[in-house]
C-alpha cells in the first residue's frame, strides 16, 4: 500500500478547514467551558484527542449552533422577542 506524501501546506489547510480548537468552539457556540465539557461528556459533541491537543469536528460544531439556536428559541423565548419599548 503506497501512502500519499501530503505536503505541510496541505496538512495545515486541512487542520484550518475541518477542525477547531477548544476556544474556536467556545466563540463560536458562545458557552463557557463547563457547558463544552458536558457536551462532549453527553456524546453531543466529539472531541479528537492527541497528546494534550483537543480538537472538534467544525462539521459538529456547525450542526451543533443550528440546534442550540433551536433549543435557545424554544426555552428561552423571551431573547427572541421584540420588546414594546423598541417599538416606540
Amino acid at each position: 500500500m503506497v501512502r500519499k506524501k501530503w505536503k505541510r501546506n496541505e496538512l495545515l489547510e486541512i487542520l484550518d478547514n475541518e477542525f477547531l480548537s477548544t476556544q474556536e468552539v467556545l466563540d463560536t457556540l458562545q458557552i463557557t467551558k463547563q457547558a463544552l465539557y458536558s457536551l462532549v461528556l453527553r456524546n453531543k459533541i466529539e472531541q479528537v484527542r492527541k497528546g494534550s491537543v483537543k480538537l472538534y469536528f467544525r462539521s459538529d460544531i456547525e450542526k451543533r449552533l443550528i440546534e442550540q439556536e433551536a433549543l435557545r428559541k424554544k426555552y428561552r423565548p423571551y431573547d427572541f422577542k421584540e420588546s414594546s419599548k423598541e417599538k416606540v
